[in-house]
């Protein structure tokens, strides 16, 4: 008969008749989930030899690894990758149509994150001048504090459930459901209405909002006033392996489409001051748009995970980290430069760093990893353009103004015998409104013209179709004449599904733009972006680790939402109620 258990390891474990056995799985204590923002998931693969053993190669060889995980939605954006993830399904039902959106009601673009009603605590800092970086806090006089605009953090866009409310729900409002990212999209969509806080950064310092409390906790205060982000003004971010052949593993350093960042420039080394002699602003911003960005918030993790007292207890917690300058570096040098692999070199170390400090804090066993990405990015079209497969940039002003013009050619001009605003007001336009992918027609004109609104859009389609670089044009119509495509994962989706799970009726515009795999539709001449349907765009990493979860590496494909049912079974909860995707066979064990 058993004499006694000890708990061990995330297990119990009994001695039986003088021996050691393994009896049962505890539930973990802390679920973590970790977002590399833009970390393509091709990355993991083709810069697997050069990672050490106890960061990506960790999760890779003691957990689960899916190598072929895809968004199965064609809006690929951090808000929708963001609300995506722990809500288990997709843009048509979460609501998270893109970063942001034009609402037609209220005449005006809607942000994915943010409330009028809601302010940022603390205020955001305004610089007088560029200042000396302080030790240990700024320099008092330095800047002045005043009340910011009443628009800051809220989760109140999204229209479903998270993990983290099913958390708070199932154990009474006893769990702690912390998000943490350098973006307010990125730290409040995956966790939801009824979080215990949501952080981000703003110059400097990391705030929240009125939405989640009255003021900051102290540890979270005590941690902004320690000036941590200061301690790299005046470095220069150098390759942290100079013996590696960057060339070899990326491509060459200096790029004429790479950007030039905040005064840091296109080849190594890039100055850590934001191109200033003093502290400011600009040095803020360019420490996002470096691997330090990351260091940063790793550091501010910990603190919240000892300031949370995040599982320390048997009532099990959740944390979500998304770390952005990954994102901000790829849209600036774009994915095949050294500093996007310098960068997720240094992302395996920092990982390894989070799990160490999760082994010393928690404890080994005790907790449950899932590691994704909000999106991939799109190469350079100048470095893939062949005379077999053409790609180029495409200006949207241009664009948009060719359409305004095709539209006025066909149509008329955008006036109504002065019953409309004066010509070259907003509201005296054929467009009223563009958030890439999606384009807002003036119902108003178009009505007011005696014109049919399905006339107007679908000239805008067909003129949109004939344009370079554009693959295929939806309209409203159009896409609510598919059929619902299952959710389901037996096959990857279709470009019609996935337009179809990007296309919310309340939120979305009158045309959908598709662009031609390797066309970028963009503003500048430098850098790169997302947001389009192709691979390069909806492949992320997926990986889960800890107890009870499978080692083994999987090639099937599977969607990144299954994040939301593993991490719930896990947690001995049900999954949120909108989650779309089944958990894949054979990857908890019994």
């Amino acid at each position: 008969m058993c004499r006694w258990k000890i708990p061990f390891a995330g297990s119990v474990l009994i001695v039986f008749m003088g021996q050691w056995c393994l009896w049962a799985q505890e539930k973990p204590r802390l679920a973590v989930l970790v977002v590399f923002d833009q970390l393509r998931g091709d990355y993991l693969t083709k810069w697997e030899p050069l990672f050490g053993k106890d960061g990506f190669q960790r999760l890779q060889r003691e957990g689960t690894w899916f190598s072929d995980c895809h968004y199965p939605y064609a809006t690929t954006a951090t808000g929708p990758g963001h609300a995506s993830l722990l809500t288990g399904t997709y843009p048509a039902k979460h609501g998270i149509i893109g970063n942001d959106w034009y609402d037609a009601k209220l005449g005006e673009k809607v942000y994915c994150a943010t409330a009028e009603r809601y302010e940022q605590l603390p205020a955001k800092r305004v610089f007088r001048s560029n200042t000396p970086p302080a030790s240990p806090a700024v320099t008092p006089g330095s800047e002045e504090k005043t009340t910011a605009k009443k628009s800051s953090g809220s989760p109140e866009q999204l229209l479903v459930p998270t993990l983290g409310d099913v958390l708070k729900q199932a154990t009474q409002g006893r769990s702690k459901v912390v998000g943490i990212s350098l973006k307010d999209r990125s730290a409040l969509l995956p966790i939801g209405r009824s979080p215990d806080g949501a952080y981000w950064w703003d110059a400097g310092q990391m705030v929240t909002s009125t939405y989640y409390r009255d003021r900051l906790p102290n540890w979270v205060s005590a941690f902004n006033q320690s000036a941590v982000c200061d301690r790299w003004f005046g470095r220069s971010w150098e390759r942290i392996r100079p013996d590696l052949d960057y060339v070899r593993w990326s491509g060459p350093d200096d790029v004429f489409a790479e950007g030039k960042g905040i005064g840091q420039g296109r080849a190594f080394p890039h100055p850590m001051t934001g191109g200033k002699k003093l502290l400011g602003k600009e040095y803020y911003d360019a420490l996002a748009n470096s691997p330090f960005g990351n260091d940063f918030l790793l550091e501010f993790t910990k603190a919240a995970i000892e300031g949370e007292q995040l599982g320390q207890d048997e009532v099990p917690d959740l944390l979500v980290v998304s770390f952005s300058s990954n994102d901000l570096i790829g849209h600036t040098w774009g994915p095949d430069s050294q500093e996007v692999l310098d960068t997720t070199l240094r992302s395996d170390l920092q990982l390894a760093e989070l799990l160490r400090f999760l082994d010393q804090k928690v404890g080994q066993g005790r907790y449950v990893v899932a590691l994704t990405a909000d999106h991939g990015v799109c190469p350079f079209p100048e470095l893939f353009s062949t005379p077999q497969r053409p790609a180029e940039r495409i200006s949207a002003a241009p664009l948009v103004i060719g359409l305004e013009l095709a539209l006025t050619s066909r149509f008329g001009l955008p006036l109504n015998d002065g019953e409309l605003s004066k010509v070259g007001s907003k509201k005296s336009r054929w467009i009223e409104d563009i958030a890439p992918p999606w384009i807002y027609l003036n119902h108003r004109l178009i009505t007011a013209r005696g014109l049919k609104v399905t006339e107007v859009v679908n000239y805008a389609a067909q003129w949109l179709r004939t344009q370079d670089g554009i693959e295929k044009t939806y309209t409203r119509a159009s896409i609510e004449a598919m059929p619902v495509p299952k959710d389901q994962w037996e096959r990857k989706p279709t470009l019609d599904e996935l337009v179809w799970r990007s296309y919310h009726p309340e939120r979305s515009g009158d045309v959908m733009l598709v662009t031609k795999s390797y066309y970028l539709l963009a503003s500048g001449w430098t850098g790169t972006s997302h947001g389009t349907p192709h691979a390069y765009d909806t492949h992320v990493p997926l990986l889960f680790y800890g107890p009870r979860i499978v080692p083994r590496k999987r090639s099937e494909p599977v969607p990144p939402q299954i994040i939301a049912s593993v991490l719930a079974q896990c947690l001995g909860v049900p999954a949120p109620q909108a989650a779309s995707y089944p958990i894949p066979p054979n990857l908890i064990s019994d």
